[in-house]
């Protein structure tokens, strides 16, 4: 007997939901999102709000391009599926025979670890001395000489490690087997078949792109110009522009088969297993998992000035793609994605409901948090309030701080994670950047909630949830949980 299903909301009472909720996130006197959502085929929803310019006031409308950070990473991984399919490489050939300058070691790195994040090959946007040099021209070669000869953290499909060094690999790969650049080979083999006039590798910020909406880093009580990097540093890994509707074009294409075969699409949606058998519920280029019966493939960009989320239920036959122009909007795209897809396929989501904890339980966590570039957090207790301080060097309460995926964010929700086991020392691995007590903290087990599940433990970096103040993250952004979350804790 098949499974009843709830039917599809009305589109109307759908669209008229939609667009009061968009509103009431996503003022019009700031920088704003693209939104697209689309069922079977057909748009439903496609609006701009917000601003694309702040210094002129102009509008944020739906066409605009946008940098999309991480979401390069499906497309590369698409561009690496087909070589393979097209008989240039196999997945599971060690990459040393395709870029045979590249350390090795003892266990043999493949596209395939690359393509899962299961390398071991250090994240090199997380290290200290790339962050010193992000601003500066970098080739290819340089690029990859940042994270060259360092350790690997575990031996290849043994774990996973969100990677942008692997992404790097593989498009310089494309680069070694096409005779192209990166960005040639996408738009020869991609972007002009498909028609996706508005999209291209930019490695660079001197090309005018007409209509380009602009990137811009919060503050308190007011919005900066996006800290300058060089796009040369992120390469295959997030260096893309496009908008909504050749993002669109690109995924109803690859859903459709007119980009990759079916089985290697059903590979590319089918989460890696680990050397334990355990799920790294990240596939070739998307983070995957499942909502009430319905699979969930999606993929995240975050960049200076810059936040993005691409969400897909490819049996449902629901695509909705938001891109903004605020890098502090990560966790409101993703949030706004979810519930739309949600809404649409008439299961309105729910975020769980937080965990009363004492007060007094919840300061245990007080302490100073530091990060790898220098930047510390103080949580603290002041009259019975818990009380966050972000100070750089001397300067306390700083105005601005480099965009690293430091684990604590300044913004309208800062939240602090932990791992699995509720204890966070330097040891930790729970820390999306690094960022931890000088001494090691434990946070208790509120009462009649449940360990932490298996597949948490089995990994081994599963994350706790922390709210410090306002509305808690409604997800857990380390892992990737969508539609469900890790328990979120409250004073």
């Amino acid at each position: 007997m098949t499974e009843r299903r709830p039917p599809m909301v009305q589109t109307h009472d759908l669209v008229k939901r939609i667009e009061g909720m968009v509103v009431n996130s996503c003022p019009d006197t700031a920088p704003g999102s693209a939104i697209l959502l689309v069922k079977n085929g057909q748009v439903l929803y496609r609006r701009g709000i917000g601003l694309a310019n702040l210094e002129h006031r102009v509008p944020l409308a739906p066409d605009m391009p946008f940098r999309l950070g991480s979401i390069t990473k499906p497309i590369t991984a698409t561009a690496i599926l087909m070589l393979a399919e097209a008989g240039e490489l196999a997945l599971t050939d060690p990459i040393s025979l395709l870029l045979p300058d590249y350390p090795m070691g003892e266990t043999p790195i493949t596209p395939e670890h690359l393509l899962t994040h299961t390398s071991g090959i250090p994240n090199y946007t997380e290290l200290s001395e790339w962050f010193a040099v992000h601003r500066q021209d970098f080739s290819l070669d340089q690029l990859i000489d940042v994270f060259r000869t360092r350790p690997k953290a575990f031996a290849p499909g043994t774990r996973w490690a969100y990677s942008n060094s692997g992404y790097v690999l593989l498009g310089a790969i494309i680069e070694k087997i096409s005779g192209k650049s990166y960005g040639e080979f996408l738009a020869d083999h991609i972007f002009t078949p498909l028609k996706m006039s508005d999209t291209s590798y930019e490695s660079t910020t001197s090309r005018v792109i007409p209509r380009m909406a602009g990137g811009y880093s919060p503050v308190p009580g007011a919005y900066l110009h996006a800290e300058y990097l060089s796009y040369t540093q992120v390469h295959a890994a997030g260096g893309l522009v496009s908008n909504l509707d050749d993002l669109a074009r690109w995924f109803t294409a690859l859903r459709a088969g007119n980009l990759l075969a079916e089985e290697t699409l059903r590979k590319m949606w089918t989460p890696y297993l680990l050397s334990d058998g355990t799920s790294a519920r990240y596939g070739y280029g998307w983070w995957l998992g499942e909502w009430q019966g319905h699979r969930v493939a999606e993929h995240y960009g975050s960049l200076f000035g810059y936040a993005a989320q691409l969400l897909a239920l490819p049996d449902d036959d629901i695509l909705v793609i938001i891109l903004s122009n605020d890098e502090g909007k990560l966790n409101l795209t993703e949030q706004l994605a979810v519930e739309m897809a949600a809404m649409t396929l008439g299961k309105p989501y729910q975020p769980p409901a937080a965990i009363p904890l004492p007060a007094p339980e919840l300061l245990q966590v007080a302490g100073t948090y530091t990060a790898g570039d220098g930047l510390q957090l103080t949580v603290a207790d002041e009259a019975g309030q818990m009380v966050l301080q972000l100070s750089s060097g001397n300067t306390s309460n700083s105005s601005r701080t480099p965009r690293r995926n430091f684990s604590f964010r300044r913004s309208r929700r800062p939240a602090l994670f932990f791992p699995a086991d509720r204890t966070l020392s330097p040891n930790s691995r729970g820390c999306r950047a690094g960022a931890y007590p000088s001494t090691p903290k434990r946070l208790p087990e509120p009462a009649g909630y449940p360990s932490p599940s298996s597949r948490y433990t089995r990994r081994g970096n599963g994350i706790r949830q922390v709210s410090l103040s306002g509305s808690p993250l409604i997800r857990d952004p380390v892992n990737r949980e969508f539609f469900s979350a890790a328990p979120v804790y409250t004073s």
